[in-house]
């Protein structure tokens, strides 16, 4: 995928680079989708096995193991952490890590999801797979972004 997505929960939120942050090891967490002129902070594409963030061109990077509990960060590319290994599969709308069978996951969502590191983890996938469990991507199809008061460049013709 080239295009820049949205990855949305079947829950309604979306994968949030927290607080516009750009440095390693910021959490990623969910929020309400924002399309507003810059939601960079939201906007992900698939590259190969990597989730790239536009926001720092950092991939979703796995923190933890889901059995002691496991976060989402960013962090630069490393082909040898396997936290950064992820398979998309587009029939049951899951994100597989590379631990076989654990999905990317909306871990509770009575408590305040928004913004909260711990509401969303690894989980292993259920049958059948739980709303909780299943991820759409979303195209971004253009938006303006501000270059500078006088000077716009309309996203969806670069």
């Amino acid at each position: 995928m080239r295009d820049w997505y949205w990855i949305v929960s079947e829950t309604g939120y979306v994968l949030d680079v927290a607080g516009f942050g750009t440095a390693p090891g910021t959490p990623v967490t969910l929020y309400t989708l924002n399309n507003q002129l810059r939601p960079f902070n939201q906007l992900w594409r698939l590259d190969g096995k990597y989730i790239v963030s536009k926001q720092t061109g950092f991939v979703l990077t796995l923190k933890g193991c889901p059995i002691n509990g496991s976060t989402f960060v960013i962090r630069p590319k490393n082909p040898s952490d396997k936290g950064q290994i992820w398979t998309y599969d587009p029939n049951n709308y899951t994100l597989t890590s590379a631990l076989p069978f654990y999905v990317a996951t909306v871990l509770n969502t009575t408590i305040n999801i928004i913004s909260n590191p711990n509401a969303l983890g690894l989980k292993h996938l259920e049958n059948p797979v739980h709303k909780s469990q299943k991820w759409i991507f979303v195209k971004c199809s253009g938006f303006i972004e501000e270059v500078n008061e006088t000077e716009f460049v309309d996203r969806s013709k670069i």
